[in-house]
C-alpha cells in the first residue's frame, strides 16, 4: 500500500508543479513555461491512470484532487501573495480533514474482497 502513496505523491507534485506553472504562461504565449504545464499535466495524468487501474477511481481521484488543491492553494498563498481569510483557511482544513479521513484503513479492500 505505501508504493500507492509513493506513486500518488509523484502526480499530485507533477500535478502542483503544472498548475504552479500556468500562472506564467501569460496565456500560451510564454513558451517555456507552457511546455513545463504541458509535461507536469501529462506525466501527472499518466501516473494516475496507472493508481486507478489496482485501486478505486473515487478515491484516487479524491486524494489526487484534494491534496493537489490544498497544495496549490497554500502555494498561491506564500508564493503569489494571494488572499488569505479564515473561509480559505477552514475550507483548506477541511480537505485536510477529508483527505485523512479517506485514508482511514476500514476503506482498504483487495478486488473480489467484500468488506463489511
Amino acid at each position: 500500500m505505501k508504493k500507492v502513496y509513493i506513486w500518488l505523491s509523484i502526480a499530485i507534485l507533477f500535478e502542483v508543479i503544472g498548475a504552479t506553472f500556468m500562472k506564467y504562461t501569460e496565456g500560451f504565449s510564454n513558451w517555456g513555461p507552457t511546455l513545463i504545464v504541458i509535461v507536469s499535466y501529462a506525466i501527472a495524468l499518466v501516473f494516475y491512470i496507472f493508481l486507478t487501474k489496482d485501486h478505486e477511481l473515487g478515491i484516487i481521484n479524491a486524494l489526487w484532487s484534494g491534496g493537489g488543491t490544498v497544495i496549490i492553494a497554500v502555494a498561491g498563498i506564500f508564493l503569489f501573495n494571494e488572499s488569505t481569510s479564515f473561509i480559505k483557511l477552514l475550507a483548506i482544513t477541511l480537505i485536510v480533514s477529508g483527505i485523512v479521513g479517506l485514508n482511514t484503513k476500514s476503506r482498504y479492500k483487495k478486488k473480489g474482497e467484500i468488506v463489511s
